[in-house]
Order: structure tokens, then C-alpha cells, then sequence
């Protein structure tokens, strides 16, 4: 990207970012006030999802999201999406349904306001150390499937830098089924030409989001289990890719 382009795409750019920090900003204040006054629960995750989904509607003016026939909108699921840029979180809060909630590294949960408000709206930190994580975490998930509350993972665990769709990790996808909870696939094409990691401009473009069916992971063998996540990165790959709904 050459400077007159950089240039070009710097006051759209500009106007996110500043409206975007002003939006979180007053967001997350009425959160805090809601928070203390009624609690935490599945209405206040829903209030924080259509609050926060209004970032997304500045980064991406074109957008539509596609459902699959299958898909069960009142199920709580664990929902598995591509990590692109920051808008990530934002554009779950567009398309899922219901109340659900995220899993991020324990140390965001120290994060003033931010903190307060992910740990009121049930968000499930994951513990540095790796010795029995994933049954911690699968115990966190199924409170929140309880609850009606769903979950939003990125199996790829890191944004992307080419735009594909990277290797998924497979300990969500275990912690998933020794919750006994089902995985939906959540693809977002045309995201990172709009935004992508590395730098802070944006540039006005179509994004194209897909929402798979339910895909039961309980009583799965290793081998099952695995069949699965392949199957899912190939369809969400694909879409990612393509735009085109896979079959």
C-alpha cells in the first residue's frame, strides 16, 4: 500500500477508531451502571452484545449474515469463529442470537472496566498454566450451557496474516465435547480485506458472514472428534475464501 492510499483511507479509518473508542466507551459505563443495579445473567450479556454490536455497523456498512437451514437459534452452543482483526468480537455480537459470552487469557479480567464487564457477563478466563485446563474450562462451559448462555472461541487462537484460515487447535474442540456442548462454525468473508492485523486502517468493503448448523460433539471418540474439526475448518475455510455457503 503506497502513501496516496494510506492517505485516502486515513479520515474513514479515523472515524472508526473515534467512534468506535466513544461507543465502548459510553457502552461500557451504562453496562457498569446495569450491572450494579440488576446483576449480571443472560439479559445483561444481551444487552452487552447489542451494544457492542454497533462497532461492527461502523467498520462494516455492507454486511449481511447468512443462517444454514439447521441452524438452532435458541440452543446454546459454543461458537466457533475465524479470528481476522479486532472487529472479531463485535461481529459475534451482530450474529448470534442469544446471550452468550467469551473466553479470553485470564490477565484481561484485570483490565479496568473492561474486566468488570467481561466478568459480569460470564466470561470464562483461561488459566497460564496447561495442566488441566481443558477439564477447568469444560466445567466453565457447561455452567454457561446451563445458564442458556452460549460461548464464542476462536480454535485458530491468534488473527491471521494471510486472510486464510489457520490450523485450528484441538483443545477447544475437546473441551467442547467433555462439556457435552455442540460446536457451530461462524465464517466472516471479506473482513480482512477491510481490516487486518498489523495495521490501523480501514477500507470500506463487503463482509459476508456465515452461520453453520449445530454439530453434536458428546459422546464423539478421538477419532470422530477429529473428522469433525476437519470438516469445519474445510467449510469455514471455504467460505472465508469464496463467500460461497458450503453444502
Amino acid at each position: 500500500m503506497n502513501f496516496a492510499q494510506k492517505l485516502r483511507r486515513a479520515p474513514y479509518s479515523a472515524f472508526v477508531w473515534i467512534g468506535g473508542f466513544a461507543w465502548m466507551t459510553v457502552s461500557f459505563f451504562a453496562l457498569m451502571v446495569v450491572g450494579l443495579v440488576r446483576g449480571g445473567g443472560p439479559k445483561l450479556n444481551m444487552l452487552a452484545a447489542y451494544l457492542m454490536s454497533h462497532c461492527s455497523r461502523l467498520a462494516y456498512p455492507d454486511f449481511k449474515v447468512i443462517y444454514s437451514e439447521g441452524f438452532d437459534a435458541d440452543q446454546a452452543s459454543i461458537f466457533c469463529q475465524n479470528h481476522v482483526n479486532f472487529m472479531d468480537a463485535h461481529t459475534a455480537c451482530r450474529v448470534i442470537p442469544g446471550p452468550f459470552c467469551g473466553m479470553m487469557l485470564a490477565w484481561h479480567f484485570h483490565i479496568p472496566a473492561y474486566g468488570w464487564v467481561m466478568q459480569r457477563t460470564n466470561g470464562i478466563p483461561v488459566p497460564k498454566e496447561r495442566g488441566g485446563r481443558t477439564a477447568i474450562l469444560a466445567a466453565a462451559v457447561r455452567d454457561r450451557i446451563v445458564q442458556g448462555i452460549s460461548v464464542l472461541v476462536y480454535p485458530e487462537a491468534h488473527r491471521t496474516r494471510t486472510g486464510q484460515v489457520q490450523k485450528f487447535k484441538r483443545g477447544v474442540f475437546y473441551m467442547a465435547r467433555d462439556a457435552g456442548a455442540p460446536v457451530v462454525p461462524i465464517a466472516v468473508h471479506g473482513a480482512h480485506a477491510v481490516n487486518r492485523k498489523g495495521t490501523w486502517l480501514f477500507n470500506p468493503g463487503p463482509v459476508r458472514v456465515w452461520v453453520g448448523p449445530q454439530h453434536q460433539t458428546e459422546g464423539l471418540d478421538d477419532a470422530a472428534l477429529e473428522r469433525l474439526v476437519g470438516a469445519l475448518q474445510q467449510k469455514i475455510s471455504a467460505f472465508v475464501e469464496t463467500g460461497i455457503v458450503p453444502e
